[in-house]
């Protein structure tokens, strides 16, 4: 029974990474996690924040409202199907070590509990960016990266409230302390 459900998963898993592929390549590539510039860091029980935005548009004129607001609505998508890709490449990796007959006992439930790692975090970096869009921001995207977390949101600002409530629904859901959550708005 157990063998039909790791067919099945790994043949849906294969079939989530070529359609997320070709996505990818037809959006191209995407900016990379690096800059990020927002940062809140826990110092003797205060929060500092500094709060700047990932991406400063031109202030040129010469891009429409809209054209902006489609950018950065495929940052958004970008980020969670780069995200996405990496994580489907890694189960990949563990699903060979699953299914190869020669593979060591140990190695087979290492492979086993790294899946059902990435799989968890998957699902909470899920329902932590549908609570944060509940929360009245148009998109978020979560890349965890334990025990750092980085939260971007969609948003013209971000004030300090915000800031710290989004660190404090990061702190409940994942269980990070809040020095090791970095939030950053687009």
């Amino acid at each position: 029974m157990s063998v039909n459900k790791q067919t099945v998963w790994l043949v849906t898993m294969l079939s989530v990474m070529v359609v997320l592929s070709a996505y990818y390549i037809v959006t191209g590539p995407v900016e990379p996690a690096d800059q990020v510039a927002q940062t809140a860091k826990e110092k003797q029980g205060d929060i500092k924040v500094d709060i700047k935005p990932v991406d400063e548009p031109s202030s040129s004129g010469q891009k429409s409202a809209e054209v902006l607001e489609n950018q950065s609505n495929d940052f958004f998508v970008g980020y969670q199907l780069q995200r996405s890709t990496l994580r489907q490449k890694m189960v990949e990796e563990y699903m060979q070590v699953l299914t190869n007959p020669e593979a060591p006992e140990k190695e087979v439930e290492e492979a086993n509990q790294k899946i059902q790692q990435l799989m968890k975090i998957d699902n909470q970096e899920t329902v932590l960016e549908e609570l944060i869009r509940k929360e009245g921001y148009q998109d978020a995207v979560v890349i965890t990266n334990l025990p750092h977390v980085d939260v971007i949101v969609q948003s013209e600002k971000l004030d300090k409230k915000q800031v710290v409530k989004l660190i404090s629904l990061v702190r409940q859901h994942l269980q990070v302390d809040p020095h090791h959550v970095t939030v950053a708005y687009r």
